[in-house]
């Protein structure tokens, strides 16, 4: 089987690999069940998401998929919502949801048999009725429904930075709460976001409006299915290697996610490779900018506690074996005083939720040798 070498976009179709035990555990949870896919940045939560979009269509479900990185705004969330609606080829539609739908759409034709595959979106401004009239839509709709948001957490953080408050936050989580209760028959949600939306909740004491999602954990590639992967990418791009180089190459990432295997298999040559092929490789992609998101991801993301998780990931990643709780945080003291022991809990587990680090016994360490030796290089 030949698979193509796509870094860093979802991957789909023919191309997606592996993940049949996952699939098939979400398949079954999914259908009584809303699940948020808890993973680290660059497992492959959008690629999975999209593989179980296509294995449920084909069973007949109406599935909707909405990244929401770029939606800024309720007014966006709804727009970009029924702009998905309007594409569900073989909706039947009643006159009760063409009544619904027009209050929304505007130049737009509802026929008796299903609604338009491409259709131009006009709102008005949204109201606190627009939840509700949502979900009468997603119940008149045939069929069960999956319904996916990505990247949920980047709304969540425009809407606190707009309003400068938690209240259009919080507003919005008990609506959307609301919303799926009102549908639980009729609809499945799940949840996806590169970075923690559990991790934004616990901060902004919101973790009340998503408790009715269960976690859904979507780790690394086992080590038999990595070798696996690292086999049938190697064939694909002309790459030949044996039992102990394809161990080498596993070993030297640290964590087997697809991400980081296609990127060290994209730095080396075509042909039989060598240990020596492969330390080359793994330190030319060291000098490249494939790991300058996790940096950035940190202003981004971490609000104050910014310049505090800077230091904890320079000071690890100089400790292969990791530092203990205590260690780390009078590692932080003596430079920041003011930062709160209560505190580090949290910092820790959004560091660890997010893929930046690891716990081994009481140990914290880095993840992935990989991003380690990078921050390392970068940054001490």
């Amino acid at each position: 089987m030949a698979i193509k070498l796509k870094i860093g976009s979802p991957v789909v179709g023919e191309d997606f690999f592996g993940r049949e035990v996952e699939l098939r555990k979400a398949e079954s949870l999914i259908r009584d069940n809303n699940l948020m896919l808890a993973a680290p940045r660059r497992v492959g939560k959008t690629s999975f998401a999209r593989r179980l979009i296509d294995t449920l269509s084909s069973k007949g479900w109406n599935t909707i998929f909405i990244d929401l990185e770029e939606i800024t705004s309720i007014d966006h969330f709804f727009n970009a919502f029924y702009g998905e609606l309007v594409k569900l080829p073989e909706t039947k539609v009643s006159e009760k949801m063409k009544a619904k739908m027009k209050k929304w759409l505007s130049g737009v034709e509802l026929s008796t048999t299903g609604l338009p595959v491409k259709a131009t979106v006009k709102m008005e401004s949204s109201d606190n009725n627009d939840f509700k009239d949502l979900a009468d839509i997603l119940n008149i709709l045939d069929n069960h429904t999956l319904v996916v948001f990505d990247e949920l957490t980047v709304l969540l953080k425009s809407l606190s930075e707009k309003n400068d408050d938690e209240q259009a936050v919080r507003t919005f989580l008990n609506q959307f709460r609301a919303m799926r209760s009102a549908t639980s028959e009729k609809c499945s949600w799940l949840i996806c976001s590169s970075v923690g939306v559990r991790n934004f909740t616990t901060q902004h004491n919101l973790s009340d409006t998503i408790n009715d999602v269960a976690d859904f954990e979507l780790g690394a590639f086992s080590d038999e299915e990595a070798t696996k992967f690292v086999s049938t990418l190697a064939e694909s791009i002309g790459i030949e290697a044996n039992a102990k180089i394809k161990r080498y190459i596993l070993d030297k990432i640290g964590w087997n996610i697809p991400f980081f295997i296609q990127l060290l298999l994209s730095r080396l040559p075509v042909g039989e490779i060598t240990k020596t092929d492969i330390d080359e490789a793994y330190g030319h992609l060291l000098q490249t900018g494939s790991f300058d998101t996790w940096h950035e991801r940190l202003n981004i993301e971490y609000g104050n506690n910014k310049d505090v998780a800077k230091l904890i990931l320079k000071y690890l990643c100089v400790a292969i074996d990791g530092k203990t709780r205590e260690e780390i945080y009078n590692h932080i003291y003596a430079k920041i005083p003011s930062f709160e022991n209560d505190e580090m809990g949290l910092l820790l587990r959004a560091l660890m939720t997010d893929g930046y680090l690891v716990k081994d016994g009481e140990q914290y360490k880095f993840r992935s040798p990989l991003l380690r030796d990078y921050w390392k290089e970068t940054y001490c």
